[in-house]
């Protein structure tokens, strides 16, 4: 895949909110580290953080966001310790920028795509033969993340082009600013169709899965984690809890596979 890196006018907002959130965080308690995570991981690294304080005392800021958007944050000088990615490429371009420790880098969790509907659509059923027909069968708009931005969008971008729907659906696509917005815009039900990652949609109370996507149609999803260049005592203390059982747990209760 490849990076798409013009910034739209309309995300500066969060770029300037994520710079000014780490400027503000220079005052906060010492004992405390700045985490940056990608959108469709808030409960899990919630959840872990809250279990890390338990245990050591040392709160974890955290900011949630596309994993793109992190980085362009992390690249205009916002403060972190902690990067969670849910895209290879954009490690890799704060990597390029040494703006992360590269040999900290690692593969944390996975993830596959599905496609959902609004839970009041009981109809719908797909199977391996149906999906073919794929773009065939619903005649509203899709929501996918925005594929400029959210890796969900651009792994979503791939099932259309390596099952020949681009075609159909190019107009009928509503992007948005992250994975958890396409979930959100099924949920109220201003799209027919969406697709987004497994451990979102078995979270919500307001939709139906009705198909999982092949590990094939598109690049394989892993979660990257990496801490920055120069990183303290708590930081590598949070590296440490993330390799625990406890942690690794957390990431399967949430749909998340982890080796």
């Amino acid at each position: 895949m490849k990076l798409l890196l013009k910034t739209k006018p309309s995300y500066l907002f969060l770029l300037l909110f994520g710079f000014l959130l780490s400027c503000s965080s220079h005052n906060k308690s010492t004992n405390s580290i700045s985490l940056f995570a990608a959108a469709s991981v808030t409960e899990v690294m919630t959840e872990i953080a809250g279990e890390f304080k338990k245990e050591t005392g040392i709160s974890v800021r955290l900011n949630f966001a596309s994993s793109g958007i992190l980085a362009r944050q992390i690249e205009s000088g916002a403060g972190f310790d902690y990067y969670v990615s849910a895209s290879k490429e954009w490690m890799d371009y704060l990597d390029s920028l040494q703006l992360v420790d590269r040999i900290s880098i690692r593969s944390i969790a996975g993830n596959r795509m599905v496609a959902i509907v609004p839970l009041e659509n009981k109809d719908l059923q797909l199977d391996s033969v149906s999906i073919v027909n794929f773009p065939d069968l619903f005649n509203g708009r899709i929501s996918i993340g925005d594929p400029a931005h959210v890796p969900a969008g651009k792994y979503a971008q791939e099932i259309m082009k390596n099952n020949s729907w681009n075609d159909k659906l190019a107009k009928r696509i509503l992007p948005a600013k992250n994975v958890r917005d396409a979930l959100f815009m099924v949920e109220m039900g201003e799209v027919e169709m969406g697709i987004v990652y497994l451990s979102d949609a078995q979270k919500s109370k307001k939709v139906r899965t009705v198909y999982q996507f092949a590990e094939a149609d598109c690049d394989p999803i892993f979660y990257y984690g990496a801490s920055k260049l120069i990183k303290d005592k708590n930081t590598e203390a949070f590296v440490t809890f993330l390799n625990t059982d406890k942690a690794k747990l957390i990431w399967k209760k949430n749909g998340f596979k982890i080796d």
